[in-house]
């Protein structure tokens, strides 16, 4: 039985009283917001993936060579004492299946920092926005950017040059590399960074960010 708006957004507010379940979270926003109108073809290969919303063992993945995918990952997240996005069992199967795409996204957005070089700056956010609206997994990806356009200079205004370069060099950067929705990440933590960005055309931002 389809949850009402209200059941959602009372769960919603469950979730993010807990910080293990940030993957629920964006699931629950997707719910509220109507879905990522992502397009068909590519939902058909999200529906096709094995496994497409992983536990992420962060323990192992510092145990990986230092220039391994894995490694990356795990730091990236520790420098910037975040947490990986998880799944719990209250997000039921119906409502993965309407937001495959969210899910999927939410799991592995850390991991397009890694790949492109983009920082958890606000600057850098803004690159990872415009590397993901240049995929065209949806047309409201280039709503988030322009809404990040006007936001994020008022917040972080000394930045505003990195903002406008990051915008450029995210959306040149997606555009050139494969998408990346459905490559399983999840698979290749012990690959090597630099390989994997070759093979996925990648070139990462090189200059610091900040």
């Amino acid at each position: 039985m389809r949850m009402t708006k209200l059941e959602v957004l009372r769960e919603l507010r469950a979730a993010l009283k807990a910080p293990d379940r940030l993957g629920d979270v964006a699931v629950l926003k997707g719910e509220l917001a109507g879905g990522g109108a992502v397009r068909s073809e590519l939902e058909a290969r999200l529906a096709a993936m094995d496994g497409p919303f992983p536990q992420v063992d962060i323990d192992f993945l510092r145990t990986l060579p230092p220039a391994s995918l894995g490694r990356h990952y795990a730091e990236f997240l520790d420098q910037n004492r975040l947490q990986p996005f998880r799944l719990t069992p209250r997000i039921s199967q119906e409502l993965l299946a309407r937001h495959r795409f969210i899910a999927r996204y939410g799991l592995v957005h850390d991991v397009y920092h890694v790949l492109t070089g983009f920082d958890a700056s606000l600057a850098g956010e803004l690159g990872v926005w415009a590397f993901v609206a240049a995929q065209r997994y949806s047309w409201k990806h280039w709503i988030a950017v322009l809404v990040a356009c006007v936001v994020y200079p008022l917040l972080s205004p000394r930045q505003i040059g990195q903002h406008w370069r990051c915008l450029r060099r995210g959306r040149a950067m997606g555009q050139s590399a494969e998408q990346l929705i459905t490559v399983p990440f999840e698979r290749l933590w012990e690959r090597r960074v630099d390989e994997l960005r070759r093979e996925l055309r990648i070139e990462p931002l090189s200059v610091p960010e900040s």
